[in-house]
């Protein structure tokens, strides 16, 4: 294609029109120059994402092949960072590349071919952000986690081209889904934030985009391990979980898993992480449940399961959902504290349920709509801490249980006339 390109350019820049330009450029086709093979092999690399990478991603390479920890930490360089390159020549920060000023200085088609792309490619992203803003395109989702888990139970799905009630994911698309991701967290992220966050517009570019870049596949380890370290004691253990699962049971293996068994699974330890990734053996595991303590199923994808890169997901438009995303009200994390996965997993479940059907009544009731925001948040978190506290003495799990004894001992037994309680 782009040796055509060439071949038609070079005729009509000797004079040549007509038949004898046609000619001239087929000549050129079959018997072309050694500037314009180079050429011709640059666009192809070009266009594959194997260019040669300048100092910094040289670096970077030699970084990844210095040990066997960081190949793992980070696999690929030269394909991402090409990737990332042909992104941002595609947005309005292409002039910070130094191949997009090249360009733009020699003049003529490569000045033109330059200005093009990052022209195109901005207009693109304020269309991808007047859809998200209509909810058509969906990015990482909003600053505030819990809004996001209520989405989440909802159907919502990140990332993602919501066609009637269904997402269709586009995260692996890249380059483009870089475009579409960063456009989309822009308009999201501003959801559920302060006034004073809102007014930091660099501050939403850059979590934007931060958050778009944490999302690739070839960029989580760096990202996991980054988060590990600047706060072990909330990420390390679950970067040791992934990072052990992954080195255990290929992609491939744990894709068969997921697709087998659809529900997510949790991974307490580094040994179920592992289980997580095995078909047969996830199933043993506890599900993930959502914001209600409902498990979390995986709708699959399009066309088989096993590769494709497009991931379904079905909008409920469940009208509790609905109400409290509306009011910016709310419902509070859960916390497992000392009890067993099996049982955190069946109180989730009862405290989840009561308190979604007495918030059900709540908001059906006149007093719903007469409540200040502040209110209606203060209603929720108290159905939410009296249904879980129910739920915890049906399960006989609180301040006034006994917990069983370890191994190999036992509680003797009370006193003549007296009961343990």
């Amino acid at each position: 294609m782009e040796l055509n390109g060439l071949a038609v350019r070079k005729a009509a820049a000797e004079g040549l029109r007509g038949e004898e330009g046609k000619r001239r450029a087929a000549e050129l086709v079959a018997n072309p120059t050694d500037e314009m093979l180079e050429q011709a092999f640059d666009y192809g690399r070009y266009l594959t994402f194997q260019r040669p990478l300048g100092k910094v991603g040289r670096a970077a390479t030699m970084l990844s092949n210095s040990s066997p920890v960081m190949k793992m930490v980070l696999p690929f360089v030269r394909t991402p960072t090409n990737l990332l390159k042909f992104s941002l020549e595609r947005s309005p920060a292409a002039p910070l590349l130094s191949e997009w000023r090249r360009d733009f200085r020699a003049g003529g088609a490569k000045r033109d071919l330059a200005v093009a792309r990052a022209m195109v490619g901005s207009g693109v992203g304020a269309l991808v952000m007047e859809l998200a803003s209509q909810g058509l395109v969906t990015g990482n989702g909003p600053a505030d986690e819990k809004a996001r888990a209520l989405m989440l139970a909802d159907g919502w799905q990140p990332y993602s081209i919501k066609i009637g009630d269904e997402y269709l994911s586009y995260q692996r698309l890249d380059p483009f889904a870089s475009t579409l991701g960063v456009a989309a967290g822009m308009v999201e992220l501003q959801d559920h934030m302060t006034e004073k966050q809102r007014e930091d517009v660099a501050l939403l570019v850059t979590a934007s985009v931060m958050q778009n870049l944490s999302s690739k596949t070839w960029l989580s380890g760096l990202g996991d391990l980054v988060d590990a370290v600047n706060d072990p004691g909330r990420y390390a253990n679950s970067w040791l979980k992934r990072t052990a699962g992954s080195l255990a049971i290929p992609a491939g293996v744990a894709q068969l898993a997921r697709t087998a068994d659809p529900t997510l699974r949790e991974a307490n330890t580094v040994l179920d992480a592992v289980r997580r990734r095995v078909p047969g053996l996830s199933q043993s595991l506890p599900v993930q449940r959502d914001v209600w303590g409902r498990p979390v199923t995986s709708e699959g994808g399009v066309g088989p399961d096993i590769v494709s890169p497009v991931w379904l997901s079905t909008r409920q438009g469940d009208p509790v959902n609905n109400a409290l995303l509306n009011a910016d009200v709310t419902v509070p994390s859960f916390v497992r504290k000392d009890m067993t996965p099996e049982e955190y997993g069946r109180f989730r479940e009862m405290a989840g349920a009561t308190s979604y059907n007495d918030i059900a009544g709540l908001i059906g009731s006149p007093d719903w709509a007469a409540m200040p925001g502040d209110d209606q948040q203060e209603a929720v978190n108290k159905i939410v801490k009296a249904a879980r506290k129910l739920a915890k003495e049906n399960m006989g799990v609180g301040a006034g249980s006994i917990p069983p004894p370890p191994p190999g001992f036992s509680i003797p037994p009370p006193p003549p006339g007296f009961t343990i309680q």
